[in-house]
C-alpha cells in the first residue's frame, strides 16, 4: 500500500517504523513483568507428592448444656375506626407494655432498651364479611351493606422480640407483657449468648479433633502404619436453638421448661501415614 503527500511517495513501513519498534519495546516489558509476577506463585506451588499416603477420618464433639438466653417475640394488634385511632391506641398500648417490662427490678440480669426490637410493625384496612357487617368492629356503630364486603375500619400489628437473660423469669415477664396489653405471643427462642455459644463451640472442637486423632491412631495401629503429621482439618458447626410453638396471651402461667440445647462440631482430618 502507498500513500501520497505532497506529491512525494513513501511506503506505510517507513512511516510507521518508529511506532512499531516502541510497540515491540511495551510487549516485551509487559511479558517480561508477568512472568516476574508469575514466578513466585509457580515456585510456591510445586509438584504434588505422588507417594504420600494418607488416611482420612471424621470426628465428632458435642456439647450439652443449658440455654442462656429466650427471645419472646410478643405482638400488641388492636382495631379501629380510623387508621389514626388505630395506630395511637397501639402505640399507647405498647408503650405500656415496654415500661412494664423494664420496671421488673427482681430479674438478674434485668432487661433493657437494648433487649426489645421492633420486629414487625402493620396498619392494614379492614372489611366487613358478606352478610356480617359488625363482625369485625362490633363496638362501632356504621351502616354498610349486607351483600358485598365494604370498609370498616383500620388495623394496627406492633411486633416486638424482648431477650431475657434471666430465663428462670420468663413466665413473670409474659405475665407482665399479657397483663399490660399484650395480645400475641408468637413463641419463645431458647439460645446462647455470643459468648456462651463462642466458649461452647471451642470446647466441641477440641472434642471433634480429639475424637479424630483417636480414630486415626486405632486405625494406624490396626493397619500397622505410623501417623507422621496432619495434611488437612476441615471443621463444621451444628447448632439449632429450640422454639417453643406459638402460644396464646392466657397460657404464659404455664411453667417454661428450658431444658437443654447442643452444639456439636464435625471435622474431617486427613492424616499421614509413614510411606
Amino acid at each position: 500500500m502507498v500513500v501520497y503527500n505532497n506529491c512525494m511517495l513513501r511506503t506505510m513501513t517507513d512511516v510507521n517504523k518508529g511506532n512499531y519498534l516502541i510497540a515491540l519495546a511495551i510487549i516485551a516489558l509487559v511479558i517480561v513483568n508477568v512472568f516476574a509476577i508469575m514466578r513466585p506463585l509457580m515456585i510456591a506451588r510445586g509438584p504434588e507428592n505422588p507417594n504420600q499416603r494418607t488416611i482420612t477420618v471424621n470426628g465428632t464433639g458435642t456439647v450439652e448444656t443449658a440455654p442462656d438466653e429466650a427471645l419472646l417475640n410478643l405482638a400488641v394488634n388492636t382495631q379501629a375506626l380510623t387508621a389514626d385511632q388505630a395506630a395511637t391506641e397501639n402505640a399507647n398500648i405498647m408503650s405500656q407494655v415496654i415500661q412494664a417490662i423494664l420496671g421488673l427490678s427482681s430479674l438478674n440480669p434485668v432487661i433493657t432498651k437494648d433487649n426489645i426490637t421492633t420486629t414487625d410493625y402493620s396498619l392494614t384496612p379492614v372489611y366487613s364479611q358478606a352478610n356480617n357487617c359488625l363482625t369485625a368492629l362490633p363496638q362501632q356503630s356504621f351502616t354498610c351493606t349486607t351483600t358485598t364486603q365494604q370498609l370498616v375500619g383500620y388495623a394496627v400489628r406492633n411486633a416486638v422480640q424482648v431477650a431475657v437473660k434471666d430465663t428462670m423469669s420468663i413466665g413473670k415477664v409474659l405475665d407482665t407483657a399479657t397483663q399490660n396489653g399484650v395480645n400475641e405471643v408468637g413463641g419463645i427462642t431458647f439460645t446462647f449468648t455470643d459468648g456462651t455459644y463462642a466458649t461452647l463451640q471451642n470446647e466441641a472442637l477440641r472434642k471433634a479433633v480429639q475424637d479424630a486423632s483417636n480414630q486415626a491412631q486405632t486405625m494406624a495401629t490396626a493397619l500397622g502404619e505410623q501417623i507422621t503429621g496432619v495434611v488437612s482439618v476441615t471443621p463444621s458447626y451444628v447448632y439449632q436453638p429450640s422454639v417453643y410453638a406459638k402460644m396464646s396471651a392466657a397460657s404464659s402461667e404455664t411453667p417454661i421448661q428450658t431444658g437443654t440445647l447442643q452444639v456439636t462440631v464435625n471435622v474431617q482430618v486427613v492424616y499421614e501415614i509413614s510411606p
